[in-house]
């Protein structure tokens, strides 16, 4: 899966299922998981027996997740990278951030070079786009000092388990601001792209409530630190989706920034 291959380094599954049971916060979308996971729902229910995890299921649909669940959220279908980016606008708007994770293992301090440019400043597209050939040169998407090949120089690939993701997150050289407040690191980035992600833009959009999302939120990204962790499971209703990227994209950017657990591999964030 592209999604997590240019997160972790690695497309396939992050953890394995019998480690939920140690989640105390489990998001479950794209997945009726009780009806077509239930030996590894075992493990969801150990979480909320032993840990008091608190799972919340978002779903257009009620399904027998979504009784076991502590939160069914209703949404409408297709708007799920809209709840993600609710999700991770509140994690960088009220600092819910495991910071001790996030800075010395992800990219997040990283400065990107000159030429970047978000979706607002371009009509919609990022910068490197290629309207002839219809795909992005990556060179303006790249870390500040760190000389890198684009598409034309075969450097450009069409995706893959380990597209961008391996390697240390922090290659010598590069730029970076462990204060965060360089507008040009992957922190302030972020920031600028998902403020546009409010409680209420979610609520428009996806049918749920501000004082819902609002609840959910807190719970999720609460689970979040050395002593706390939560977890996003999701199927075939995401890996199968047509924008299936980048949902599972939104999902591992919210999962690195709030909820990591320790000792994970070093990640990019964008």
């Amino acid at each position: 899966m592209p999604g997590l291959g240019t997160s972790f380094g690695r497309g396939g599954a992050t953890t394995a299922q019998s480690d939920l049971a140690n989640a105390d916060a489990i998001l479950i979308m794209g997945s009726s998981m009780a009806e077509n996971h239930p030996v590894g729902f075992q493990w969801v229910m150990e979480a909320r027996e032993k840990n008091g995890a608190t799972i919340i299921h978002v779903d257009p649909r009620f399904t027998r997740t979504s009784a076991m669940a502590d939160i069914w959220l209703p949404l409408r279908a297709g708007t799920d990278i809209l709840f993600l980016g609710g999700l991770i606008n509140y994690v960088l708007t009220n600092d819910k951030m495991f910071r001790e994770y996030v800075l010395p293992y992800t990219n997040l301090s990283t400065v990107i070079c000159e030429g970047f440019r978000d979706t607002e400043d371009l009509d919609g597209v990022f910068s490197g786009w290629d309207d002839i050939k219809k795909r992005y040169d990556h060179a303006t998407w790249q870390y500040q000092n760190v000389e890198t090949l684009g598409y034309d120089e075969g450097h450009y690939g069409g995706g893959g388990h380990g597209k961008e993701g391996t390697g240390t997150s922090h290659p010598n050289g590069c730029e970076r601001d462990e204060t965060l407040q360089h507008p040009r690191c992957v922190y302030q980035i972020l920031k600028k792209h998902f403020a546009r992600y409010t409680p209420e833009m979610v609520e428009q959009g996806s049918g749920i409530p501000k004082e819902q999302f609002l609840k959910v939120a807190e719970a999720f990204t609460s689970a979040s630190g050395p002593d706390k962790t939560a977890a996003i499971c999701y199927s075939v209703g995401w890996t199968q989706h047509s924008k299936g990227v980048q949902i599972i994209r939104s999902a591992a950017i919210l999962q690195l920034s709030a909820a990591c657990q320790p000792n994970r591999a070093p990640a990019r964030l964008i």
